[in-house]
């Protein structure tokens, strides 16, 4: 059964359909011509049914070649930022291929989440009183904001004397965070971000995937991230070199991009946890690598 593509969970697509529809002018005739090109990389993505080695390397290059005419007209954007153009770009085509990992799968559970969103960190409660703690507790859900997620939505309910109090939210299973190049307090606040999805949900994996590399000193592995991946093999100072000439941008690279689609291929796939077979297994935890 083919999983139901949410057009919503195209954020780029969204936001640069928005962004299009609010031009006059000569901007307007760029970001038209701007549409069709991305309306064709939709277009290439969708045509790729198999999810092997080469599917993948197919989904890279629609992405590059997307990338090469897109990312220059966004880097001279006064306020690219504020818009959510260029970093929504890598944010989406994770949607786009996990999804097509989920239809290969056959996956139809109703309550399977996948895109960007809100994920599971922690409850507490913030009663006002101690006799307030027995009607209402007042649960609180914390969430953490995903580029993207793949898990299960979920329903928590917490009932006390009073009327029960529901929430809505995602366990993550895997969690991608994406940026167009990484710098020292970026790298600590997506330490922080695992740390507290692991303690929540311990068989999630979290992954960082940057475009370009902007720091020199760091310990990515002491923290709780599963790996960062450099997509384009670059710094950030090479990408600013790139748009002072007037050159395309560097591309993202394939070997990378399956690698990482193997690494969570391979969680999705694992079993992580079952104390049954330690004893012939001689490892108790055996964690998936």
């Amino acid at each position: 059964m083919p999983i139901i593509i949410d057009e919503d969970k195209h954020i780029h697509g969204k936001n640069l359909r928005d962004y299009a529809q609010r031009q006059r002018g000569s901007k307007k005739a760029i970001f038209s011509s701007l549409m069709e090109a991305y309306e064709e990389y939709r277009d290439r993505i969708s045509a790729v049914a198999d999810i092997s080695v080469e599917g993948v390397y197919e989904l890279v290059s629609a992405l590059n070649q997307y990338r090469k005419c897109s990312i220059p007209i966004f880097d001279d954007l006064s306020n690219a930022g504020q818009q959510a153009l260029g970093y929504t770009i890598m944010e989406e085509f994770f949607y786009l291929l996990f999804s097509k990992k989920i239809e290969q799968m056959n996956l139809t559970h109703g309550n399977l989440f996948i895109g960007k969103g809100n994920s599971y960190v922690s409850l507490s409660f913030t009663p006002e009183s101690f006799s307030d703690v027995f009607y209402n507790p007042r649960a609180y859900i914390h969430t953490k904001d995903q580029d993207f997620v793949m898990g299960a939505s979920v329903e928590i309910q917490v009932t006390a004397d009073g009327d029960p109090e529901t929430t809505l939210t995602v366990i993550p299973v895997v969690a991608i965070e994406c940026k167009t190049y990484l710098e020292r307090n970026m790298l600590d606040s997506c330490a922080a971000t695992a740390s507290r999805l692991k303690n929540a949900m311990p068989y999630c994996i979290y992954i960082v995937a940057s475009e370009y590399m902007k720091m020199s000193d760091a310990a990515p592995e002491l923290t709780d991230i599963d790996e960062v991946y450099i997509l384009c093999k670059a710094k950030n100072s090479d990408r600013e070199r790139k748009k002072r000439l007037g050159e395309p941008p560097y591309d993202i690279d394939a070997e990378l991009i399956i690698d990482l689609f193997n690494r969570v291929n391979k969680h999705l796939n694992s079993i992580w946890w079952n104390p049954e077979n330690a004893v012939e297994r001689g490892k108790i935890i055996n964690r998936p690598d």
